[in-house]
């Protein structure tokens, strides 16, 4: 009888809330402006564009829907309404021109609220957000990424002489790289470039994949249907709460493990210099900080070291396999300005302006955050004579605009002679750094250091290795197709090349920096 009453009453409270549902959906879709939504897809009825949502690249869908109905269009899930910007012009108006009213982030319910990303820097809104990027950028700025290349050189150097050990494990290696560029920031922790960092390494990556498995905001019912987070997972159709319980505890892991590490370091005696040793013990402008402001903030500088920093220097190995004649280009010129008996360092970095050209149509070709992170407006707002309703997500089609013809003509091509002038970097062309590191008051706070980063390990491979294409079973090159990973963050899937010294003297250069390390 229990089991009947339960039953019933979970039937009857289905109903009325389906009628609430419906009801406040028709309120919800009858505009209070006259204003005409951004053009888009036509929608079909109370569920609006849902059969219409891309699963998968969805920056390419997004980007022939800018090419169909315009740089600003519009499409609708249910009483979610979402804003795509596939120019340059609407992204500087809307997020730059505009922030006060679009620096706030949209409720990610799948992301944020059950899978416990709702720690990370880039979802959360208000104080919380200004504290968190406070310190951040303290820690961050320019002159603080100076004080780091000592770390990231060390980190170079780990990953030239793994190439010479291993170059088939390229993609691991510079997983490697990009924590021990980091956690030795973030936590003290000393990744070195055998198998004593795994377990942090994969940590993160786990934690990571888990984004890429959940895909873009909007990919799941509860995103569209926050009520649903309510429902037990025993229900049928509820079965995403079992996956955001297992992807929760990947992501916590990742930002607690590291950090008791440290708590339990700083016990002891024995922590080495980081950003959560400091805080923890010193505070931050002469005042304490909060132990979950000092987690959030020092595993927000960790998952740095993830797929957001590897994703350019992946993309970098697939663009050099698929590009001989621009890899010599740049090999010839820093054996002009740096010659062969040493390493790049950041003061040459003025000297080889072909080499930063290739990095930024790195960037251009290759953006590792293709659709951003979603913006949302906290009031009603109008555009080119169009409604962008408050609450929308907005999201800058960063891949869209780095492969517009009419700012990058042959946009599928990899030109690094783009964005050079008489053998200088031309100004007057887009600067494709721009939509990568984000808009407006949301830019990334990380960017000079991941830029400074990025740019030493390009030069040094480039200056101590060839990148060629793999041979097949007759001997013939192997030129491998490129296949991205959906979700947040992308990078090219594994696809094999060949990693050689390109002299036996780069060979003993690279050995010889090993050994002093």
């Amino acid at each position: 009888m229990t089991l009947s009453v339960d039953i019933t009453a979970l039937t009857i409270a289905s109903a009325l809330c389906a009628v609430g549902a419906t009801a406040l959906l028709l309120r919800r879709l009858t505009k209070s402006s006259a204003l005409p939504y951004p053009p888009g897809p036509p929608s079909r009825g109370l569920v609006g564009n849902l059969t219409d949502v891309p699963k998968d690249l969805e920056w390419e869908v997004y980007a022939d829907w800018g090419r169909k109905y315009g740089p600003v269009s519009h499409f609708r899930i249910l009483t979610k309404h979402f804003i795509i910007l596939n120019s340059f012009e609407a992204a500087v108006d809307l997020l730059n021109k505009r922030s006060a009213i679009y620096s706030n982030r949209p409720t990610f319910t799948m992301q944020g609220e059950l899978m416990g990303w709702q720690w990370n820097t880039a979802l959360i809104n208000g104080d919380r957000w200004r504290a968190h990027r406070r310190i951040l950028h303290h820690y961050l700025h320019e002159s603080m990424a100076q004080n780091y290349r000592p770390i990231h050189a060390r980190a170079v150097v780990q990953l030239l002489q793994a190439f010479l050990d291993t170059p088939e494990d390229f993609y691991q290696h510079i997983r490697r790289w990009a924590a021990a560029g980091t956690l030795p920031i973030s936590h003290g922790i000393d990744v070195t470039m055998d198998t004593t960092g795994d377990h942090w390494i994969n940590l993160a990556d786990e934690a990571f994949d888990t984004i890429a498995a959940a895909g873009l905001p909007g990919a799941w019912a509860v995103d569209w249907i926050p009520a649903l987070k309510y429902l037990p997972e025993w229900i049928p159709g509820a079965g995403f709460q079992r996956k955001a319980q297992e992807w929760k505890r990947l992501a916590v892991q990742m930002r607690d493990a590291t950090f008791d590490l440290v708590q339990s370091q700083t016990r002891l005696g024995t922590a080495p210099p980081s950003v959560a040793a400091e805080l923890s013990q010193n505070g931050f402008a002469g005042e304490s900080v909060h132990e979950e402001v000092i987690r959030n903030v020092a595993g927000v500088l960790y998952l740095g070291g993830a797929d957001t920093t590897v994703s350019p220097v992946q993309s970098f190995m697939y663009a050099m396999v698929t590009n001989q004649d621009k890899q010599r280009l740049a090999q010839a010129e820093i054996d002009r300005v740096v010659g062969r008996d040493r390493l790049p360092d950041h003061s040459d970095k003025d000297s080889l302006p072909y080499v930063s050209a290739l990095i930024l149509e790195v960037y251009r070709l290759y953006p590792s955050v293709p659709l951003g992170v979603p913006h949302c407006p906290q009031e009603d707002d109008v555009y080119m004579g169009m409604c962008i309703p408050k609450g929308a997500t907005v999201i800058a089609n960063s891949w869209g605009m780095l492969r517009n013809e009419g700012t990058y003509p042959e946009p599928h091509s990899f030109l690094p002679e783009r964005f050079l002038k008489e053998g200088r970097l031309d100004p007057t062309v887009q600067d494709p750094r721009i939509p990568v590191f984000g808009w407006g008051r949301r830019v990334c706070v990380g960017q000079p250091v991941a830029e400074s980063s990025i740019w030493l390990v390009i030069t040094s491979i480039l200056a101590c290795f060839s990148i060629t294409p793999a041979k097949d079973e007759y001997g013939n090159n192997y030129v491998p197709q490129l296949h991205l990973r959906s979700g947040f963050v992308t990078l090219p899937r594994p696809f094999p090349c060949t990693i050689t010294p390109r002299s036996e003297a780069h060979r003993q250069l690279v050995a010889a920096a090993s050994d002093q390390l």
